[in-house]
């Protein structure tokens, strides 16, 4: 079993009591309180950038979410060797959200809403380290990378049900990829994201149920290390892509979806329209046919047929349902 290094705790200057390993973290109780610590693969810099935005939230009144502690070197991290470790308090004890659940999904929802309403900050050339990623670029990459894929099929001497389903499917798939970026491209997401720069918008990119819980003042957010100045569409498009995975047959639709972070946050009648192109890129289906052909070997068939069958089967009920915000 991994063990933590008793030099973590000393770098936070605690003393344990006695310490749980529980998946990734270590539960760490204490005279003081019980704490979580945790390794991350993150730098520095973005540490620090994720804690600079967490102190402006709390100065804005926003403290839904859990705080890094700060180390006996001043900073709200210890680093060991190479690895860096950051310690939150642990959460009262409140359970997390379940997307399967209609009243813990539109806390959810209200919560990004929350969230985001907070979490702008204006233009600052520290930040521009922390821009997300070019969509509309990483759209037409992943046109690209269904090609190669489809190459790399072609160059098998044996095909397998799961090619046939790849191939047979290719045409439908690539389409949506192109359509997907030519729309965000005729609806001018560039300014999206150009704005979110220039008001300093914080996207949380991350939507696990693992990283949440649900508090009487609503939507409490843990691990916000992915932040980064972006559009509060990206986040929007996580939820609703997740919300529609855990649920084959949802009971809020798009447009209640639209409705419910409205209430919050103020969502524009362009960003729908932008939010539908997001939500039409086949991210899903790209990701499973990669890791199938690029590490097949370390899944069992049984996995990835059930993965690349559900996939493939949830395609039309996927657009039917995006297709309200355009109607």
């Amino acid at each position: 079993m991994d063990i933590l290094d008793a030099r973590v705790p000393e770098g936070f200057n605690i003393v344990p009591k006695y310490i749980r390993k529980q998946k990734y973290m270590y539960i760490v109780h204490t005279d003081k309180g019980t704490y979580v610590i945790r390794k991350t693969d993150v730098s520095e810099e973005r540490i620090v950038f994720c804690d600079n935005i967490k102190t402006m939230m709390r100065r804005k009144g926003y403290r839904l979410f859990d705080n890094f502690e700060i180390s006996v070197t001043g900073e709200p991290y210890f680093r060991l060797d190479d690895t860096y470790y950051i310690m939150t308090a642990a959460s009262r004890e409140a359970p997390g959200p379940d997307y399967g659940n209609t009243y813990d999904f539109r806390q959810i929802i209200r919560g990004f809403a929350a969230f985001h309403k907070a979490a702008a900050f204006g233009s600052c050339s520290e930040y521009s380290d922390f821009y997300g990623e070019n969509t509309i670029e990483k759209f037409k990459a992943g046109g690209g990378r269904l090609k190669r894929l489809r190459r790399l099929v072609y160059r098998k001497k044996r095909l397998d049900d799961i090619d046939y389903t790849f191939l047979k499917n290719f045409e439908y798939y690539y389409r949506l990829a192109e359509e997907a970026a030519e729309g965000l491209e005729k609806y001018d997401f560039y300014r999206e994201e150009k704005r979110a720069e220039e008001e300093g918008r914080i996207a949380v990119n991350n939507a696990d149920e693992e990283t949440m819980f649900l508090y009487p003042g609503g939507l409490y957010m843990t691990e916000l290390l992915k932040l980064s100045v972006s559009s509060q569409l990206e986040d929007l498009r996580l939820i609703i892509n997740r919300y529609l995975k855990k649920n084959p047959n949802p009971q809020l639709t798009a447009g209640d979806i639209i409705k419910e972070y409205s209430s919050r946050n103020r969502i524009s009648e362009r960003q729908i329209v932008l939010l539908y192109y997001l939500l039409l890129f086949p991210e899903r289906y790209i990701k499973t046919f990669s890791v199938y052909y690029q590490k097949g070997h370390a899944f069992t068939p049984v996995y990835v047929k059930e993965a690349v069958k559900k996939t493939v089967d949830d395609k039309e009920r996927h657009l039917s349902y995006i297709s309200e915000l355009i109607k």
